[in-house]
């Protein structure tokens, strides 16, 4: 479970998170969603630390991750895996590369065992494995947002984050990072962050749900409880509200 109290973050003296407050329940998907410009990626960062919060208390499973230590926060990171919204591949490694870094690097596995896993993760995808040997500059936008969540699978972590995991992406690659998600939910046994202005993926894949506006978390409830009126008024027609 996560807990977060209290978060704050700024950026040149500018407030973007104001004092959040959340609860993430083990192996369930919560979406935070919200219009563009209102702190759902910061937030998700600064969860994690990959922004370093102003204040406020971050926990999981008990662990305090607000103070730790660079080599304690970096052990702590290995069960986090995050799905960036420009899936953030390496640009000089093909995508065996991509997928097997992880493993190369944190465990102790023989070649044919990276191997294996990377043909799995892939495939888990809907990715022939001849797209192993190829750049991610050889890409379509859907392709790589599938690797990218093939490179997170490949960690099996507690927690994946996904940052606006279907924006840029047509109605079909959409639906299909949809039911991945889904998947893997059930596959590893993981609990999903998603932020994301996307009120159909929201409709596809939450159990609950975070209303972020104006850097603050302004309800959470089941899915069902996100009417059309709670929706009108927390977009308030900005352009990217579609129901």
């Amino acid at each position: 479970m996560i807990t977060v109290r209290n978060l704050y973050k700024s950026f040149n003296g500018s407030p973007v998170l104001k004092g959040i407050d959340l609860e993430v329940y083990d192996n369930e998907t919560l979406v935070i969603l919200g219009p563009s410009g209102q702190g759902k990626t910061v937030f998700i960062k600064t969860m994690i630390r990959l922004l370093e919060p102003d204040s406020g208390s971050i926990n999981f499973d008990g662990l305090e991750i607000s103070n730790l230590g660079k080599r304690k926060l970096a052990r702590f990171q290995e069960q986090i895996a995050f799905v960036f919204q420009n899936s953030a591949l390496f640009d000089f490694l093909d995508v065996r590369d991509n997928l097997s870094l992880f493993l190369k690097m944190h465990k102790h596995q023989s070649k044919e065992e990276v191997n294996e896993q990377v043909l799995d993760a892939i495939q888990f995808v809907g990715l022939e494995k001849e797209v192993l040997s190829k750049f991610p500059e050889e890409l379509s936008g859907g392709m790589k947002k599938r690797v990218a969540i093939a490179r997170a699978m490949i960690k099996k972590p507690r927690y994946l984050f996904y940052d606006e995991p279907t924006t840029g992406l047509d109605k079909a690659n959409a639906e299909k990072v949809s039911e991945l998600i889904k998947m893997l939910k059930t596959e590893i046994e993981v609990t999903s962050i998603i932020v994301t202005h996307d009120i159909h993926l929201m409709q596809q894949v939450s159990d609950r749900v975070a209303l972020l506006k104006d850097g603050a978390i302004v309800s959470v409830g089941p899915r069902g409880y996100v009417s059309n009126e709670t929706l009108q008024d927390l977009y308030d027609m900005r352009g990217d509200y579609e129901l």
